[in-house]
C-alpha cells in the first residue's frame, strides 16, 4: 500500500480537494479502514497490502505541482488499484454539480491505463436524479453517508479524525457560505459539557443539522401541521451568548412567524431545550382562545400537557418539562434582548398528582398561576414557552442521536396548546 505523505489539514484552496485529501490520507494510513472503505463502496472485498493509493493523479504519473495544474487536467480526486487490473476512481463534489462528462472521461482513462475492473464512486451533497448519468456504471454516496458509516468506525483512530475534520470544514464551508444547501455530516448528538466547552460556531452547525433532520419527520407534519419546507430564522445571531436557537413553522404560519405558535430549539452551555414557543405578536384570536376559559380551564390544559410530557420522558434521565415567561426588549433590531423579568419553573410544581415517578420536584402552584396572571393582564411584550429542558452533564441521551426522538416527542405533546391557540378543540 502507498500511503498519501501530505498533512491531513486543510493543503489544499477547494474545498473538495480538503476534504478528498482528508479521506484520502485516513484510508491510505490504516490498512483496514481501507478494506471497509472498499467493501463499502464497492461490495466487494480487497486486501489493502495489495493497493495503491493515489489523489490529483494518475496510477504512476507524477503529482502535478498545484492543485489548479490538476482542475485544468481533469484528474480524478482519488484513485485506489492494484496491479491486476482493478481500480476505485474517485470524484467528490461539494458544491459544484456532478458531471456526466468528467466520469465518462475517467472511465476511458481508466481503460487506457489498462484497467479492466473499474469502479467509479461519487461523494456529493445532493445526489443528481438517476436520468441524468443513465448508463454510466457510478455509485453516487453522500457525504452524509460516509459520516454516518465513518461513526460506526469506532475502532479506528482515523475514522475518528476524518469525522472531526469533516465537522470543522463543514463549519468553516458554513460560515463562509460556500455550504449553504446540505450537510456533510450528520447529528450524532450535543458533546458540550465539561469535557468539551461550548462553542458557538459548533452549537450553529448542530443546531442547523438537528433541524434538518427534524424537518423530515412526518409526525411532526401530520400531527402538528409542521411546514418541513419552510425556513426559521434569517440570520442566526448571538455570538457573544451561551445558547444559539432556531424554529420550525407550522404551515399556518404564512405570515410573520411572531403572529403564530412556532417549534423551537435551542443548543446551549448547560441544556439543550425543546419548547412550543407563544410569541408576544401572536394573533389577538389565540390569545383570546388560551385565556377565555378563565384560570381553571388554563390549568387543566397545563395539567394535559405534563401528562403528555411525563409519558413522553419516562426513563429519559436529567429531563424536566419546562415552562418559561419572558418580559423583554430589545435596543436594537438585531442585539440581544433585555430581560425585564422572568419566570422559568419545572412544571411538575403545579400538580402533585403528576410531578413524574421517582422526582424530588415539590409542588408550588403560585408558579402556573403567576403564568396564567402575567399573560391575562399583559401590558408588556411577553413571550410563553412550553416544553422541556435536557440538561447536558444528567442527561446521556444529549450526547446521542436518539435526543431529536425526545425533542420531537415533546413538540408533540404540546399538540393541545396548539390546537387550544388555533381554537381547533376546547
Amino acid at each position: 500500500m502507498l500511503p498519501s505523505t501530505r498533512n491531513l489539514f486543510d493543503q489544499y484552496n477547494h474545498p473538495e480537494n480538503r476534504l478528498t485529501h482528508a479521506l484520502i490520507s485516513s484510508i491510505a494510513s490504516d490498512p483496514v479502514l481501507l478494506d471497509k472503505f472498499i467493501r463499502w463502496s464497492t461490495g466487494e472485498k480487497h486486501r489493502s497490502s495489495q493497493l495503491h493509493v493515489v489523489e490529483q493523479t494518475l496510477p504512476g504519473d507524477e503529482e502535478p505541482h498545484d492543485e489548479d495544474e490538476a482542475e485544468r487536467k481533469g484528474l480524478p480526486d482519488g484513485w485506489i488499484y492494484d496491479t491486476g487490473g482493478w481500480s476505485l476512481v474517485i470524484e467528490s463534489k461539494i458544491k459544484s454539480p456532478l458531471n456526466r462528462d468528467q466520469l465518462e472521461r475517467h472511465r476511458r482513462t481508466a481503460e487506457k491505463r489498462g484497467f479492466t475492473h473499474i469502479h467509479l464512486l461519487a461523494l456529493v451533497v445532493d445526489p443528481p436524479k438517476a436520468e441524468s448519468l443513465s448508463g454510466i456504471p457510478v455509485t453516487v454516496r453522500k457525504w452524509t453517508e460516509l459520516y454516518g458509516w465513518l461513526l460506526q468506525e469506532k475502532q479506528s483512530d482515523w475514522a475518528r479524525r476524518l469525522t472531526s475534520y469533516m465537522a470543522v470544514l463543514e463549519q468553516k464551508l458554513v460560515r463562509g457560505h460556500y455550504l449553504q444547501e446540505g450537510t456533510l455530516t450528520l447529528f450524532a448528538g450535543i458533546p458540550f459539557g465539561k469535557d468539551e466547552p461550548y462553542n458557538y460556531h459548533e452549537a450553529k452547525r448542530l443546531l442547523r443539522l438537528a433541524l434538518d433532520e427534524l424537518r423530515k419527520r412526518a409526525d411532526l407534519k401530520d400531527e402538528l401541521g409542521m411546514d418541513p419546507e419552510s425556513k426559521g430564522r434569517s440570520a442566526i445571531t448571538g455570538r457573544e451568548s451561551t445558547t444559539v436557537w432556531d424554529f420550525l413553522r407550522l404551515a399556518q404560519a404564512r405570515g410573520e412567524h411572531t403572529e403564530f405558535p412556532h417549534l423551537t430549539l435551542s443548543i446551549g452551555e448547560e441544556q439543550l431545550q425543546a419548547t412550543v414557543t407563544v410569541p408576544n405578536g401572536i394573533r389577538r384570536q389565540f390569545r383570546v382562545n388560551l385565556l377565555s376559559g378563565g384560570r381553571d380551564q388554563f390549568c387543566a390544559l397545563f395539567r394535559k400537557l405534563l401528562y403528555n410530557f411525563n409519558t413522553s420522558l419516562k426513563g429519559v434521565n436529567g429531563a424536566a418539562p419546562w415552562v418559561e415567561v419572558f418580559q423583554r426588549r430589545y435596543p436594537t433590531q438585531r442585539s440581544e434582548p433585555i430581560i425585564d423579568a422572568r419566570i422559568q419553573f419545572d412544571l411538575r410544581t403545579a400538580f402533585e398528582e403528576h410531578k413524574g415517578v421517582g422526582t424530588s420536584v415539590k409542588q408550588q402552584q403560585q408558579w402556573l398561576e403567576a403564568t396564567y396572571d402575567a399573560l391575562a393582564q399583559k401590558t408588556s411584550n411577553l413571550q410563553l414557552g412550553v416544553g422541556a429542558i435536557f440538561r447536558n452533564e444528567h442527561c446521556p441521551d444529549v450526547n446521542t442521536p436518539e435526543i431529536l426522538n425526545h425533542v420531537a416527542n415533546i413538540w408533540l405533546g404540546c399538540k393541545p396548546l396548539i390546537e387550544t391557540l388555533s381554537g381547533e378543540k376546547n
